[in-house]
């Protein structure tokens, strides 16, 4: 490539840099659930990048890691039952 930094060359480095990071999830003892809600411990990099949560490492240098950049979905009633279940292992 070019040495000027132009709009191929960004395309280009954001691809490089979300692959990398990739590939550190899928070295790690990772899982994940596919379509069919199956469990798959430690994927290929593209089944990681596939994955709703992984998008905004493309787009971003530091996502935050807030449950909106993590691209998970918030669940008020699934929040309202962990809590009830810690604070009833808590009292046993």
């Amino acid at each position: 490539m070019e040495k000027t930094r132009n709009k191929g060359w960004r395309r280009f480095q954001q691809d490089r840099v979300f692959k990398a990071r990739m590939l550190k999830f899928s070295c790690c003892d990772y899982v994940i659930l596919d379509e069919a809600g199956n469990r798959i411990v430690n994927p290929h990099w593209f089944e990681i990048a596939r994955q709703r949560w992984a998008k905004k490492y493309k787009d971003s240098s530091t996502p935050c890691s807030c449950w909106i950049c993590r691209g998970e979905k918030y669940s008020r009633l699934q929040v309202k039952k962990d809590t009830s279940r810690i604070i009833k292992e808590i009292l046993e």
